[in-house]
């Protein structure tokens, strides 16, 4: 699909409308978040995700991969995440849709 055409975003959420994971999916034009609650020290998982992008022949994009912890959680009781093509970034601000948050919701 060429970037920048009409049907690129239609053609994305096509492709990922059987999106299932084990926490929140949020899509919307070219752009999916997932969120998910994490309750003491529980730790996130992401194999729901990775058994997806390898049954649909997709790979993460680890350099527009990000992941961002708020809350009170003690970041260093999570474990780090990783796909296939990397290690996933973890970041303490982030543009979502327009709206820039950070981790302490400041």
């Amino acid at each position: 699909m060429p970037r920048g055409s009409r049907l690129g975003p239609l053609s994305f959420i096509v492709m990922i409308d059987d999106l299932r994971a084990n926490c929140e999916v949020h899509k919307f034009v070219d752009d999916t978040t997932l969120s998910e609650l994490i309750i003491q020290s529980g730790s996130p998982s992401n194999s729901s995700l990775l058994i997806w992008t390898a049954n649909n022949d997709m790979q993460l994009n680890t350099s527009k991969t990000k992941k961002m912890i708020l809350g009170r959680i003690d970041p260093t009781s999570i474990p780090s995440l990783s796909a296939p093509t990397g290690p996933i970034q973890r970041v303490t601000t982030f543009k979502l849709l327009g709206v820039h948050l950070d981790a302490s919701l400041s």
